[in-house]
């Protein structure tokens, strides 16, 4: 009884702050302002819903046009299109440029409830996100691959293992690269650092958002190289007409 007591004066209590925060900071929906539950951090569900949503058959495209001759990385999956001027573009604008950091967590826990449909993610030991180097982590304050993926972690129960890989150049940016210099500016980038947590692994990389594939192709070489057994991608978009002056 006494036990039951305090909690409830816990709760009141972490209510009543709650309360006090959103009368001072309302915790407001970043695309339509709209006052939103602190618990559904940047976006509110309506905007949620309105976010470029992919189809099965575009998604087969993209793997067959950016990823299939590589033959490096076997199962893709991305639940949005990356369209300019689109509501995905902002959103991703705001989570890597302006500290949104929260987005990417929210948008992870979406991507990992279509995850749970796809027949091969069971087969998947555990999680990689891709790496940021040191300096770009420092300036950003958190690798957006990572937020997205302890989101899918919360909606699959699948371990996330960001140590197992490492950026080891600080690559110029991708965003007004071609492909062919897209494909040089990663090029030996990446480097495994725990072999023998990779051995005959199935492991899933997630980025944000997938333009040619050149990054996440180097990093799934790199695991393969490393002795890893098969590779799959899951990013929260791609990009579905090539225009290599999107902000991305």
């Amino acid at each position: 009884m006494v036990f039951k007591k305090a909690m409830g004066i816990v709760v009141s209590s972490k209510n009543f702050f709650f309360d006090l925060l959103d009368f001072f900071i309302p915790n407001l929906c970043l695309i339509c302002n709209e006052k939103i539950n602190r618990s559904l951090f940047s976006l509110c569900d309506n905007c949620l819903k309105q976010i470029e949503v992919s189809n099965q058959k575009d998604i087969k495209e993209f793997f067959e046009n950016n990823l299939a001759s590589q033959k490096l990385i076997s199962n893709f999956y991305s639940k949005y299109v990356f369209v300019k001027d689109g509501l995905f573009q902002k959103i991703v604008h705001e989570l890597k440029y302006n500290g949104k950091s929260r987005i990417g967590i929210l948008l992870g826990i979406e991507l990992g409830k279509d995850l749970l449909k796809q027949n091969w993610f069971n087969e998947i030991d555990f999680i990689v996100p891709v790496p940021i180097h040191l300096i770009k982590k420092l300036n950003r304050g958190f690798n957006q691959s990572l937020l997205i993926a302890k989101g899918i972690y919360h909606s699959t129960g699948k371990a996330v293992n960001e140590k197992i890989i490492k950026r080891i150049r600080n690559t110029e940016t991708q965003t007004h690269l071609h492909l062919h210099e897209r494909i040089e500016n990663v090029k030996d980038a990446f480097k495994v650092i725990s072999k023998e947590k990779v051995i005959g692994k199935n492991i899933l990389i997630i980025d944000d958002v997938c333009t040619t594939g050149s990054t996440v192709n180097e990093v799934a070489r790199t695991l393969l190289n490393a002795g890893a057994n098969k590779i799959s991608l899951s990013t929260l978009a791609f990009v579905k007409e090539k225009d290599f002056s999107l902000i991305v």
